[in-house]
């Protein structure tokens, strides 16, 4: 059953992944360098350990939570011959420079971008310069020439992780008879995380607005 677009925001994967703890304390640096992306990156899993505690009157087992953990992260992008972020951060991990752990920001964004109004178009020019939508390469409207700012995404969820430590590097793989890009392959261990969304910010806001999507859609004031 196909559903208003509204409720399925998420429908793309565009994300943003950045680290967040700076360099020696000071937030101006960064482990990876900002004009390089990630092809790929996996949002880790909690997983909870259970402690069984029997009750001796009580015939069935009794769970009880003991500790959770974390799974690890898996990054790659296109190898560059002047990027070697993920091999200085394992490398620098190996020989204990500080600071070995970091915190890694997962942004998830959602899946339109904004249609922003510019001002009335001139005598003589095209209507169409008085909106513009972007597209999915981030390109502004060819008939005003005006640049459109590049925040023009809206953060759907994001992740913290926490004192995240490197487990696996892998410069990337080698066949002589394709053309493809070498791919390099980071794997990384949030000690904790933490989802970052209008739910766990505010449940209350979240519940209303479910709700009041809800009811539109019932009473016929939106249509799928």
């Amino acid at each position: 059953m196909a559903r208003w677009r509204l409720f399925d925001m998420m429908q793309s994967y565009t994300f943003w992944v950045f680290d967040a703890s700076g360099y020696n304390g000071n937030p101006l640096f960064s482990i990876f360098t900002p004009e390089f992306g990630f092809s790929a990156c996996s949002i880790p899993e909690i997983s909870i350990e259970h402690k069984v505690v029997q009750p001796g009157n009580w015939g069935f087992k009794h769970r009880v939570v003991k500790n959770a953990d974390v799974g690890t992260i898996s990054l790659q992008r296109g190898a560059r011959f002047y990027d070697s972020d993920f091999y200085l951060w394992v490398m620098n991990a190996i020989k204990g420079l500080q600071p070995v752990r970091r915190n890694l920001v997962i942004v998830q964004y959602l899946g339109y971008r904004l249609i922003r109004k510019l001002s009335p178009p001139e005598p003589g020019q095209s209507a169409v310069g008085a909106e513009v939508s972007l597209n999915t390469s981030g390109a502004y409207g060819a008939a005003t020439g005006i640049p459109v700012p590049p925040l023009d995404r809206i953060p759907g969820r994001a992740w913290f992780c926490g004192g995240c430590l490197p487990l696996r590097y892998k410069a990337g793989d080698f066949d002589a008879k394709t053309s493809d890009v070498t791919v390099m392959e980071l794997e990384v261990q949030p000690e904790y995380m933490h989802e970052l969304t209008v739910a766990s910010l505010s449940p209350v806001v979240t519940r209303a607005f479910s709700l009041g999507l809800a009811i539109a859609e019932a009473t016929g004031s939106i249509s799928v």
